[in-house]
Formats: structure tokens, sequence, C-alpha cells
């Protein structure tokens, strides 16, 4: 054995008692959040997939997982064979319900329990979309190994503006990338004092045309037949702005003082958070 080989031994045997084997496997659960009426059903829905170290995540069949509200069970079932399991809700009043997503005790996986959350609101009352990266400081910092958490900070006045407009509006998170980071973008939120909503994480393409292609279809799915009240949406991208504008949405966009951006009609342009409450009076 070479001098790197014993080396690389020397520091995993260094490093194990930071990473503590467990007799089961460690295992996620991806909770998807909703948005409801009250005293009609909604679809409860997570998915069980692999973890720990696991670059694919592979769908976990055969588990139970059981939906909690305050404590009080909402029913088990069985995952299938795409990992998702799911169960019928019906809020009976507005508010946002925070569901406990948790897998029944077994002797094969272990997994933290996640929240999923359901906003339920009359159809009349008006949605606003936030895209993650208007939040976030504007680059691209080196993101920490094996996270999936934003690398990011948070844009100065963000949160305690979205805390206000929470009261006026129904906010929804919007980001984009692999359905496994939902749970950290919710902590990155939490950390930061965000207001809680629910965040619906989508897979776009990277190319412009077809990531305003299917933006355009994921909001249709979210506003479906009945969310028609969405007066305004704010993002960083150009993509999404041009997607916005084609639903008709009166779009803020979140910029750099310098940068030089082509914007459709409908966009306004704003270097900070504080001038985002005026433009929607």
């Amino acid at each position: 054995m070479g001098r790197y080989g014993r080396l690389l031994i020397l520091l995993f045997l260094l490093m194990a008692p930071a990473f503590p084997v467990s007799a089961r496997p460690s295992v996620s659960i991806i909770p998807f959040d909703q948005l409801a009426q009250p005293n009609q059903s909604v679809r409860l829905a997570a998915r069980l997939v692999t973890g720990g170290l696991s670059f694919v995540r592979r769908p976990i069949s055969g588990e139970r997982i059981e939906f909690m509200l305050e404590g009080r069970s909402l029913g088990r079932t069985l995952t299938g064979g795409d990992g998702m399991a799911v169960k019928s809700f019906a809020p009976s009043k507005p508010g946002l319900y925070i569901i406990t997503v948790r897998l029944v005790e077994n002797p094969r996986y272990e997994a933290d329990p996640a929240e999923l959350y359901i906003a339920c609101r009359k159809v009349s009352d008006p949605i606003l979309p936030v895209a993650l990266s208007s939040v976030q400081t504007p680059g691209n910092p080196t993101a920490i190994p094996f996270s999936a958490a934003p690398s990011s900070e948070a844009m100065p006045e963000a949160a305690k503006i979205l805390s206000k407009l929470s009261k006026r509006y129904q906010l929804v998170y919007i980001d984009t990338g692999d359905e496994t980071i939902g749970p950290d973008v919710k902590d990155w939120l939490a950390r930061r004092d965000f207001p809680p909503a629910p965040l619906f994480v989508w897979a776009l393409p990277g190319e412009a045309a077809g990531r305003v292609e299917r933006f355009v279809e994921r909001l249709r799915e979210l506003r479906g037949d009945v969310w028609a009240n969405i007066p305004a949406g704010i993002t960083r991208s150009t993509a999404d702005a041009e997607g916005l504008a084609r639903m008709k949405i009166p779009v803020i966009v979140m910029a750099e003082e310098d940068d030089d951006i082509e914007l459709p009609k409908t966009a306004r342009k704003v270097t900070s958070w504080k001038a985002v409450p005026s433009l929607l009076k």
C-alpha cells in the first residue's frame, strides 16, 4: 500500500467517530406542501427515499408513514413503488396547518420527521409567489459539501417585509432543483425568521426557453382552476419573470443596481426589499 493509501485510511479512522454507525440505515422524508380550501379534501403526500450521503435518492416502498396534526394522528399509509405515501385531509377553517410526517418505528430504517404545510384559504384571498432567489443575496458562493441547503444569506429586510405582507397575502415560496432539497430550504427560511408558508420545488430546465415553458406549466398547475387571485410574483430570474408575464401576472424582479437586464413590460425592477410593499398597493 502506498503512502497516500495509508494517509487515507488514517484520515478515515480519525473521522469515524464523527459519523456514528446506526444499526438501521437513515432515510429521508420529502413532504409536498399544498394549497387548500376550507372543508374540501386535499392530498397529504410525502415521499420516502434513501438518505445519508447518497447522490441518487431511490424511493423506498412498503413502509408505513403516519401524518399527525398537533399530536393527533390523521392516519397511516404504506409507501408505494415510487416511495409516495398519500392520505386525504379536509381542513375545516382557513389557516396554516403544519402536518408532522413520520416513519412508523420499524427494524429496517430510521428517519427524522418532516413538516408538511397546508395553507387553507378562501378562493378570493390573494396569493403571492416568492422565488427563493429573490430573498437570497446574489452570487454563487461555494455550497457546503453534501448539503442541499442554500448557501447564500438572506437579503436585508426580506424576512421582515414578507412577515408584514403575509398578513395580506398567502405567501408561496418557489425554488428550483430536485424535490429532495425541500426540507433544507424550509430550515434555511425558518432559521432566518421568514414567515412559514408552503414551498414548491420545481425541476426546471437550464436553457431559458425550456425553463419559461416549464415554469408556466407548473404555475398553471399551482393556480389550477380556482386560485386566480395572484396579484403579483417576486423573483430574481428573468426567465421566471417572462413566465409570470405570459400568465398576465405583474412581476417584481429583484436585481442589482448595475444589472442591465431585459424585462417584460409588466415587470418592475427593484434593488431593495424596502421598495416591494409600495408596488403591491
